[in-house]
């Protein structure tokens, strides 16, 4: 589990939340919310190319002593829609058990404990099964 304090606290039933815990993800969750992973996490995916490649542009012009050209870059950045923003909230709500409540977060929270919430489920060594005995 990994508690997030809020930059900007919310009220939920008439008590003010300044954090949430984001629990990892189980089976039941999955089933849930499993399109609103893949889909956000194919946003995230798109997204970062183009940031690696504003990164190796300004290294590249820094060397160079000329001007990368952003906007072109940028372009290629897949800006968020609507159901980017519907699969923060259903993640967050589900992970951090605050449910509908996540629609009330400021944007800057949601993002944050949605990119968290992702790699919860991304721990080294997760996914192996044995036997207890060494292999």
């Amino acid at each position: 589990m990994t508690k997030h304090t809020l930059q900007y606290p919310i009220e939920i039933n008439g008590s003010t939340v300044s954090s949430v815990t984001i629990r990892r993800p189980k089976g039941g969750d999955m089933v849930v919310i499993g399109d609103d992973v893949a889909h956000l996490m194919r946003f995230y995916s798109s997204n970062a190319k183009a940031a690696q490649e504003i990164n190796t542009a300004q290294v590249a012009a820094e060397l160079s002593g000329s001007e990368p050209d952003f906007d072109k870059i940028a372009s290629k950045m897949t800006p968020p829609d609507s159901r980017v923003y519907t699969a923060m909230v259903a993640i967050v709500g589900r992970l951090t058990g605050i449910g509908e409540a996540a629609e009330e977060l400021d944007v800057a929270d949601l993002q944050d404990i949605a990119a968290k919430a992702l790699n919860t489920g991304e721990a080294p060594g997760r996914g192996a099964a044995t036997n207890g005995v060494e292999q």
